[in-house]
């Protein structure tokens, strides 16, 4: 018992052939990719245009290929007649316009239909309305290999010439006009009420410099704080090694012990700096004097004023 194969009845002009050389659904989706096939429902046969040899090149691309060639008895229309002569159609209402979409399977053209922008289906006319520029619904149809019927009676608004765009981003300047030099007022402006009074004294022109002179305010007199009196226990290291310091313009002194701890005590005061022309510890007058006076104290030496 011979393998039944799957076969696809095409027609090319009075011609009848089968697609085989794969599956039905891959044969199928070949044919449908030929432009202008339309399947004619009531002999259940794909009718084709062009030479055979063209549909049987297009057909080996995809792996398949074409058997038989028998003439038809009865060579129903080609494909190359107006379309939506037979077969499958879908009506839309385009323009104001009744139309018809024609030149394929009922399913593809449906989903052609569908997939167009503002597409609506009016149930009570069977009419798909589809919105928009006829001539792009034309464009759209015809790129997906079918034809809308009566698309003649569409009128086409012709296309607006194109503008040359401005490149340079340069206006076009105004015309030149000459300036009228003589385009003035010739009325002179009134004179103030006082001039023609002889009477009238003349304006007194302000005199800005006739102010005294600012005189900035005197600096307030810091008042000089009661100096801290040194501790008991270091009544008796006075004398010996002293350090001079100055804090803010107060002479102070350190002294009561060695020179090197003196020193030492004096450096650890925060933003100190020794002036090496006065040979003296300048003390920032952040510090306060008490404070200076607690933390010498504290290390057992006396401050005292120079």
């Amino acid at each position: 018992m011979s393998e039944r194969k799957d076969r696809i009845r095409i027609q090319i002009g009075d011609q009848e052939f089968n697609v085989v050389g794969g599956t039905f659904q891959e044969m199928l989706s070949a044919v449908k990719q030929i432009n202008g096939r339309r399947f004619v429902s009531e002999l259940k046969v794909w009718q084709l245009p062009g030479p055979a040899e063209e549909v049987q090149r297009q057909l080996e691309i995809s792996g398949y290929s074409l058997e038989g060639g028998a003439p038809v008895a009865s060579a129903p229309p080609a494909a190359s007649t107006p379309a939506g002569a037979a077969g499958d159609r879908i009506r839309v209402l385009v323009g104001g316009q009744r139309l018809a979409v024609v030149g394929g399977n009922f399913q593809d053209m449906l989903a052609v239909v569908k997939g167009l922008p503002g597409r609506r289906f009016d149930s009570d006319t069977k009419l798909w309305e589809i919105s928009g520029d006829p001539g792009v619904i034309k464009g759209m149809i015809e790129a997906a290999g079918f034809q809308l019927e009566g698309a003649e009676k569409i009128r086409l608004d012709p296309v607006p010439p194109m503008e040359m765009p401005n490149f340079s981003g340069h206006t076009t300047p105004s015309p030149y006009h000459a300036p009228d030099f003589f385009d003035e007022p010739d009325e002179a402006p009134e004179p103030p009420p006082w001039w023609d009074d002889e009477l009238a004294p003349p304006p007194v022109a302000d005199d800005f410099f006739d102010e005294p002179l600012f005189e900035p305010e005197p600096p307030p007199v810091r008042p000089k704080p009661a100096m801290t009196a040194p501790a008991a226990g270091s009544a008796g290291r006075r004398g010996g090694d002293r350090v001079r310091i100055r804090l803010g313009e107060m002479p102070l002194v350190v002294s009561g012990g060695e020179f090197q701890a003196i020193l030492a005590l004096v450096k650890s005061i925060p933003g100190r700096r020794f002036n090496g022309d006065e040979r003296v510890w300048e003390i920032p007058e952040t510090v306060e004097l008490e404070s200076l006076g607690q933390r010498v104290a504290a290390a057992g030496f006396v401050l005292e004023q120079e």
